[in-house]
């Protein structure tokens, strides 16, 4: 074979190597711009032009970024993982995006305690909806010790008691009108009232009943109605 032969067939060899190779395309992966089959470089990025950061803790006062931004709080403090800058340019205007307290006992006062078993007032918040569940007794039911009993604190003379005192419910879980609502008995029957003072109010509950409050007798089965509310408040800093 002749020296052109041999190089008409080189050049050929080359020429199908060169066609067989993709042709040359950008990629951009987050801030990752490559091309295919070759290098890449990672681009930098303006401070803030993410809308999603995290860090531990809440970050009102403490994180600066634009409206729109949400930071993820890593270790769900008081219960908030997701929050959202809802005003301003600075490190306040942070709001709960998505939180949940999970149930939370308070303290309660008149309330019943029958050997294992005590009666409770529980709490949650999820986002900016409040709920309260009672029960702790047989079958979830709620009670309260008979007038004039130990721990007893009465409200509006001989059908009203405390539940729960002034100031009871925790700040971050507070409404911002007072509120009411039924209870019942185990079948159904009307007992009477539960009261709710909002933030004009104390902050506190009491149940008025439609007959004298007994002070021979406890009263063991009381179910409430469903209390649920909305709050204005800024998220809980601590937990009950």
């Amino acid at each position: 074979m002749s020296n052109l032969e041999e190089f008409a067939q080189a050049v050929g060899r080359d020429v199908k190597v060169l066609n067989q190779r993709p042709e040359p395309r950008l990629t951009l992966t987050g801030n990752t711009l490559g091309i295919v089959g070759g290098n890449n470089v990672t681009l930098p990025l303006p401070e803030n032009v993410s809308h999603e950061i995290s860090g531990i803790g809440s970050p009102e006062g403490r994180i600066t970024a634009e409206v729109g931004t949400t930071y993820v709080d890593v270790n769900a403090t008081n219960g908030a993982l997701v929050w959202i800058k809802k005003q301003g340019n600075g490190s306040t205007g942070w709001q709960v995006f998505w939180g949940d307290t999970g149930w939370r006992n308070l303290a309660t006062v008149s309330t019943l305690n029958v050997g294992r078993k005590a009666s409770t007032v529980r709490i949650r918040r999820v986002n900016n909806l409040v709920s309260f569940a009672f029960g702790g007794l047989e079958r979830d039911r709620f009670g309260i010790i008979r007038r004039n009993g130990d721990g007893f604190i009465g409200q509006n003379e001989n059908k009203g008691v405390r539940i729960i005192m002034p100031k009871g419910i925790p700040e971050g879980f507070r409404s911002r009108n007072s509120l009411i609502g039924n209870i019942f008995n185990d079948v159904g029957l009307a007992y009477g009232i539960w009261y709710l003072g909002g933030r004009s109010d104390s902050n506190y509950m009491h149940f008025t009943f439609n007959e004298d409050i007994p002070v021979d007798k406890d009263i063991d089965d009381i179910r409430v109605s469903t209390i649920s509310y909305f709050t204005e408040e800024s998220w809980p800093a601590t937990l009950p």
